[in-house]
C-alpha cells in the first residue's frame, strides 16, 4: 500500500523524506496449538511504519528510529535490550551490491550509537536486511520488539523514483520501521513483566481514596474532585468496610497510591497517602500530593 502512495505522484528530491504509518490489522491463520494469549494470535495490529528517503538521508533516519526506540523502552523500563543485525538469507530479492550497501549502513549507525551488534547471518527478511531490538524480561525470555529493514527489492521492482537535485530520477531508500511490534503482544511483554504492577503514569487508577468512616465522605469527595481536575485519575472508596480491607483489596489491585482520610486529615485538611507497597509518607496537602504526583506520572518517572 505504502508503495503504491508514493508511486501516486512524482516526487523531487525536496519532499524527500515521506513517512507513511500504518496501524491496519493482520491476520494469520495460526494453528490453535500455538495460539497463546496475547502473546500469539491471528488477528493483530503493528505499529508500522515506511519511510521513503535518499541515500544521503539514509543514516539519520536510522539515527532517528535508534533514538525514538530508546525513548520509548526507557518510559516503560524495558533496560535489558539487545541489538542483532540479521543479514541475507539464501533466497532474497534485489541486487547483492543493495544488500551489501544495506547492511553497512545498518552496521554503521549501530555502532556508531555505542550497540554491541550481534549479527545473525541469513536471518534477514528476504527483501533485505534488518536491525531487531530484543528485550529480555523477568523470566529471563527474549522478544523481538522494534525492528527496522532497508527494502532492497520494493523500490526497484515498483519502479519508485525521484527528481534529483540533477534533474534525473533515482530510486528511493525504502525502511519499514516498528518500534513496538505487535501491540498486542506488547502489551502482553508488558504486563507479564511489571507484574501488573504498572508505572504511575500508566496505572488506570493512580490514586484511591479511602475512608474510615461515613463521616469522612464528603472531604473525600472534595480531595476526589480537586485530583480528577489536576488530571490524575482518582477514584473514591467509600464503602462500609474496615480500612484495613480497603488497604488490602487496593494493594492487590496493585493502585500506586492509596490516601487514607480519617479525622485527622478532615481537621487539618490534608491527606494521609500510602505507596503500592507499604511505603510511609508524611501527610500532604491535597496540593503537594498533586505536585508529587505530576512529577513522577511522567514516562520513565519514579514508580
Amino acid at each position: 500500500m505504502a508503495a503504491h502512495l508514493f508511486a501516486s505522484r512524482k516526487h523531487s528530491y525536496r519532499d524527500l523524506p515521506i513517512r507513511y504509518a500504518d496501524f491496519s490489522r493482520l491476520h494469520r491463520f495460526e494453528r490453535s496449538g500455538v495460539l497463546s494469549g496475547l502473546t500469539r494470535v491471528r488477528s493483530f495490529a503493528q505499529d508500522d511504519a515506511h519511510i521513503y528517503c535518499t541515500p544521503g538521508q539514509l543514516d539519520e533516519e536510522l539515527n532517528w528510529f535508534i533514538a525514538m526506540t530508546k525513548e520509548v523502552y526507557s518510559a516503560f523500563g524495558f533496560d535489558r535490550i539487545e541489538v542483532t543485525l540479521q543479514t541475507r538469507p539464501e533466497k532474497f530479492l534485489g541486487r547483492i551490491e543493495l544488500w551489501e550497501r544495506a547492511e553497512s549502513a545498518l552496521r554503521r549507525v549501530l555502532e556508531q550509537a555505542g550497540y554491541h551488534v550481534t549479527v545473525l547471518p541469513g536471518e534477514g527478511a528476504f527483501y533485505g536486511p534488518k536491525i531487531g531490538f530484543d528485550f529480555r524480561d523477568v523470566l529471563e525470555r527474549s522478544w523481538t520488539l522494534a525492528t527496522i529493514q532497508i527494502d532492497c527489492a520494493m523500490p526497484e521492482r515498483f519502479g519508485l523514483s525521484y527528481v534529483t537535485p540533477e534533474g534525473t530520477e533515482a530510486t528511493p531508500v525504502m525502511l519499514h520501521r516498528a518500534v513496538l511490534g505487535s501491540l498486542e503482544r506488547f502489551m502482553a511483554i508488558l504486563l507479564e513483566h511489571c507484574a501488573g504492577d504498572w508505572p504511575l503514569w500508566l496505572a488506570p487508577v493512580q490514586v484511591r481514596l479511602l475512608t474510615v468512616t461515613d463521616a469522612h465522605d464528603d472531604y473525600a469527595r472534595n480531595v476526589c474532585d480537586q485530583l480528577q481536575q489536576a488530571g490524575i485519575r482518582a477514584e473514591l472508596d467509600l464503602r462500609n468496610e474496615k480500612l484495613g480491607y480497603k488497604i488490602r483489596e487496593a494493594e492487590m489491585q496493585k493502585v500506586p497510591y492509596m490516601v487514607v482520610i480519617g479525622d485527622k486529615e478532615v481537621n487539618t485538611a490534608t491527606v494521609a497517602p500510602r505507596g503500592r507497597k507499604g511505603e510511609k509518607i508524611p501527610s500532604l496537602t491535597v496540593a503537594e500530593l498533586v505536585a508529587r504526583i505530576a512529577t513522577e506520572a511522567v514516562p520513565g518517572g519514579a514508580p
